[in-house]
């Protein structure tokens, strides 16, 4: 066996040889992998045998694989999650440890890193609970970021004297001239720390995961605080920022759940995305007139921030500045503000009114979304682009509604028939409204325009819409009715999915196009008849309609997309009158239909032989030919007459109704017509 493994790596490195490879991959000699650069006879770790759980492992200084190379890299995840490594033999061949080359090794207690290495990669050694201490000798001139991040036995970080970069001072690393801190191991004893006022840089995540600090103190020496810089820091309660301080760096504070205060000193200009996001007993911060820009989800879930002022030197409160802050009831937007972002106050559940000053030129989509105690929103007068009426947010020249806000009072609203456009998200999740009056004005209704709204039991879309965009109705789970004209022509993706009351819809003979899950959830719809204008029923479009009994497909549909009818167990009747089968687009495991042994499915006379040779249409038993009848023309005197006309599910009718019915004839005979 071993002649035969010989052979076979002697006839690939032959192989490689002849087509002039420069590396060779995959090469397992021992229990490890290497790729061999045939150029330069140097061989890289890439990895392990994984078919066993390895615990020791001895790194050769060179192999043989028809030369000898030199082991010079362990390269990138080559023992990554390797959880049974317990030791690592490190030859002085190596110069390189490649990034997450030992991420989460979780029982390797302690690594010897010799002194040929120069650089270590980020995420070396990252979430290697197990390692208590690191000696850095003195080639090694790059420690990259988050080498040793998550370390939390990590005590002690020591440094040859004679390293040329770096430096440790009591268990910490520094650069060498000592003007930056680079780690605190996560796991050194101690709650409380100075950092020496040589320091001008806080390293980015330099005290990652150290949770066992309650208190730091930053010297005036300081200028920068690093990104993550006090990342996870879930102890700190207090920090001091000198007033040396200019950047707060992205993150510096996020995840310091136990920080209650924060004072931001005045000579910082920026606040950094997520600077302090999910620091969730932070309830008190004070902004000074230096700050021009609260970053991007900067406060994200500070749950116990109650009320924060903004200095008026802010010119730009970021894309969920305060998302899901949901105890800040109060806040003073100052007149030097221009843009409100996106998501700036998502989810301020206890929010009762915020005022909109005349500097502010832009709100960002879903701002106050989710702000379900918001009763008000003003506009100073002199504002150039909104307008506040009655509460409510619109454009300045009263042709868009942009917030209808979630907590006003009332279960009725009529919009006014300046508007021409109902905004993206504009009465999202206003539960309280029963009732929307839409004018003839309104030509477009934006994408989560009602969704959530769900006490929202019918609405009258005018004729002077022509599509219903995405989401528009989304989730509205008491909506009953709702009245489509004739002017639309898209119903978008998702428009009425999880309208869980909908027992009903008639789609006009103007839909050329049922979008993505159009109707999906509708759990009430209990049959559907798709007129002839419809060329294309979308993906998943009424899947799930579980009281779904009869469906009937005009006959101009050319395509039909991926388990349009998908999960609809009751459905006992399908009709399609196209006279070419409708192709359908299938890219996953969900069928058109799960009915074809219990439903019949009616088609053209002259299209059955089509229907029962093409899938899916053909998976279905029961296939009946629809006859032209000519029951709605004049009758002959002999000719047998309509006694009564039932719909599908055998409900006697005044008369014929748009899509299949059964008819009684007076010569006693019944027959399935389509209308």
């Amino acid at each position: 066996m071993k002649t035969l493994k010989l052979l076979t790596a002697t006839m690939l490195l032959l192989v490689a040889m002849a087509a002039g490879a420069e590396t060779i991959s995959d090469v397992t000699i021992g229990n490890l992998v290497y790729i061999l650069d045939t150029d330069t006879k140097v061989a890289t770790v890439t990895g392990y045998d994984r078919s066993n759980k390895p615990t020791d492992v001895v790194i050769p200084n060179t192999i043989e694989y028809g030369g000898n190379y030199s082991v010079t890299t362990i390269g990138e995840r080559a023992f990554y999650s390797c959880k049974s490594l317990a030791s690592i033999d490190i030859p002085n061949s190596v110069t390189t440890i490649g990034e997450r080359a030992f991420y989460s090794c979780t029982s390797l207690a302690s690594i010897d890193i010799p002194n040929s290495v120069t650089t270590i990669g980020e995420w070396a050694f990252s979430n290697c609970t197990s390692l208590a201490s690191i000696d850095i000798p003195n080639s090694v001139t790059t420690i990259g970021e988050l080498a040793f991040g998550y370390c939390t036995s990590l005590a002690s970080i020591s440094v040859a004297s004679d390293n040329p970069n770096y430096i440790g001072i009591d268990g910490v690393l520094f650069n060498k001239d000592k003007t930056m801190i680079v780690v605190y191991p996560a796991g050194k004893d101690g709650s409380e720390y100075t950092i020496p006022n040589s320091v001008t840089t806080i390293g980015e995540y330099a005290f990652y995961n150290c949770t066992s600090l309650a208190s730091i103190d930053i010297p005036n020496s300081v200028t920068t605080i690093g990104e993550g810089a006090f990342f996870e820091c879930s102890s700190l309660a207090s920090i001091d920022i000198p007033n040396s301080v200019t950047t707060i760096g992205e993150g510096a504070f996020l995840g310091c759940k136990s920080l209650a205060s924060i004072d931001i000193p005045n000579s910082v200009t920026t606040i950094g995305e997520q600077a302090f996001s999910d620091c969730s007993s932070l309830a008190s911060v004070t902004i000074p007139n230096s700050v021009t820009t609260i970053g991007e989800y900067a406060f994200e879930n500070c749950t116990s921030l109650a009320s924060i002022d903004i200095p008026n030197s802010v010119t730009t409160i970021g894309e969920g500045a305060f998302f899901e802050c949901s105890s800040l009831a109060s806040v003073t937007i100052p007149n030097s503000v221009t843009t409100i972002g996106e998501y700036a106050f998502y989810n301020c559940t206890s929010l009762a009114s915020i005022d909109i000053p005349n500097s502010v030129t832009t709100i960002g989509e879903w701002a106050f979304s989710n702000c379900t105690s918001l009763a008000s929103i003003s506009v100073a007068s002199d504002n150039p682009n909104y307008i506040g009426i009655d509460g409510v947010l619109f454009n300045k020249d009263k042709t868009m509604i942009v917030v209808y806000p979630e907590g006003k009072d009332g279960s009725e609203y009529t919009i006014p028939n300046s508007v021409t456009t109902i905004g993206e998200w504009a009465f999202s999740s206003c539960s309280s409204l029963t009732s929307i009056d839409i004018p003839n004005s309104v030509t477009t209704i934006g994408e989560y325009a009602f969704a959530y709204c769900s006490s929202l039991a019918s609405i009258d879309i005018p004729n002077s819409v022509t599509t219903i965009g995405e989401c528009t109705f989304y989730r509205c789970t008491s909506l009953a009715s709702v009245n489509i004209p004739n002017s639309v022509t898209t119903i978008g993706k998702m428009a009425f999915s999880h309208c869980s009351s909908l027992a009903s819809i008639d789609i006009p003979n103007s839909v050329t196009t049922i979008g993505y899950e159009a109707f999906s959830s509708c759990e009430s719809l209990a049959s559907i008849d798709i007129p002839n204008s419809v060329t294309t029923i979308g993906k998943y479009a009424f899947a799930n309609c579980f009281s779904l009994a009869s469906v009937n497909i005009g006959e101009s549909v050319t395509t039909i997309g991926d388990g349009a009818f998908a999960g609809c167990y009751d459905i006992t009747s399908v009709t399609c009158l196209a006279k070419e089968c409708p192709v359908y687009d299938k890219d996953s495991r969900f069928n058109m239909f799960y009915v074809y042994k219990t439903a019949t499915l009616y088609v053209p006379k002259q299209s059955i032989d089509a229907y029962k040779t093409t899938a899916p249409w053909s998976n279905f038993v029961n296939v009946v030919a629809l006859e032209d009848t000519g029951i709605e023309g004049k009758p002959t005197d002999n000719a047998p007459r309509v006694d009564a006309v039932y719909d599908i599910d055998g409900r006697r009718t005044d008369s014929m109704k748009r899509g299949l019915n059964i008819v009684r004839m007076s010569d006693g005979t019944t027959r399935k017509v389509m209308k």
